[in-house]
């Protein structure tokens, strides 16, 4: 949501009941749930009755953007209030707080930093942990993966997110490597197109643990990218994903390889993104001489069909990056 008001809502903030839409709001945002709230801010084309703050069906939830102006200049004089000590609250009161702050602007650091105290105290003092790490998770996913217009990208929450699963070993917290790339990455991606926190995020979680599913995630990985072929966030981390160890090797390259070939070569794809996953791997130790032969037919059967200047330049660039650059790319994998 921008933080940009009009007039109107400028004057409008002026009605209403501005600590009975912090209630509203804040109550909504600390409650347990199960599943990831699913938010989304509502403007002017949604009209919601005198004193109502919220609509709700399930995990999907609607808040009124002029009421969530109003709640969050009441959190902010709270929270200001308990860190000069001028009003102390309890740490409910504090989590409530942020949250409604973090909803507003996600780049709040002030917000986030009140969040990391109180939970590292949680843990020290062997309180429920385990409660408190999992329940700040499902909030702070439900603000990446919401239909909010700067969080899926925010730098702030994604970084408090890898602090956060930074904390889970300790807690004896198990983290779900395919889950959260599945769950929280993919539906980044999808939010905002080409995010690259969110890729960045999935690189981290690979290097948090050595996974046994590795190729469950490669293969999850492959069908994203095949259903958002024009995302080169998206296929860098596939290649990411074949230079891992535990993914790496001919016959896991060699399949991907074919398989996106087969793509380009059915769909007649002209995309950047796609020619240079394809490029990029043709051209390294990954790929041996006959499948560079396919990728060089495919190349010129694709560049026929093309009509538009634009689309030709970008698989001749393809061609010549790999014709400059494969015979340096060294020896060849054993068996390729």
């Amino acid at each position: 949501m921008s933080r940009a008001l009009d007039q109107e809502t400028v004057a409008s903030l002026k009605k209403g009941d501005p600590v009975a839409a912090y209630q509203t709001i804040s109550n909504l945002l600390v409650s347990p749930y199960d599943n990831l709230l699913e938010i989304e801010i509502l403007g002017k084309t949604h009209l919601l009755g005198e004193g109502q703050y919220v609509v709700q069906d399930g995990c999907a939830v609607g808040i009124s953007k002029l009421g969530l102006v109003q709640a969050f200049m009441v959190a902010r004089k709270q929270l200001r209030d308990h860190l000069d000590g001028i009003t102390p609250q309890t740490d409910d009161e504090v989590f409530a707080a942020t949250a409604v702050i973090l909803l507003f602007d996600p780049e709040y650091l002030t917000a986030t930093n009140s969040r990391k105290r109180l939970i590292q105290a949680e843990i020290f003092s062997g309180g429920g942990a385990y409660a408190r790490l999992e329940k700040e998770k499902r909030f702070v996913d439900s603000l990446l993966t919401s239909r909010l217009n700067r969080h899926t990208k925010s730098p702030t929450l994604w970084s408090h997110r890898r602090w956060l699963l930074g904390m889970f070993p300790s807690s004896g917290v198990p983290v779900d490597m395919l889950g959260d790339i599945r769950d929280v990455v993919f539906v980044a991606g999808e939010r905002h197109p080409r995010n690259y926190y969110a890729w960045c995020h999935a690189r981290f979680l690979m290097g948090l643990e050595r996974s046994n599913n590795l190729p469950d995630i490669l293969a999850a990985v492959q069908t994203w990218c095949f259903q958002h072929h024009t995302d080169i966030s998206g296929w860098t981390f596939l290649y990411y994903l074949l230079n891992t160890e535990g993914c790496s090797g001919a016959e896991t390259s060699s399949s991907t390889f074919t398989e996106v070939l087969n793509l380009v070569s059915s769909l007649r794809l002209a995309n950047e993104s796609v020619w240079v996953f394809l490029r990029t791997l043709a051209g390294s130790r990954l790929v041996g001489d006959e499948q560079y032969s396919q990728f060089l037919a495919v190349q010129a059967a694709v560049l026929e069909t093309l009509k538009t200047p634009t689309d030709q330049a970008v698989l001749r660039a393809a061609a010549d990056w790999c014709e400059t650059y494969r015979h340096k790319s060294g020896t060849r994998l054993a068996g390729v």
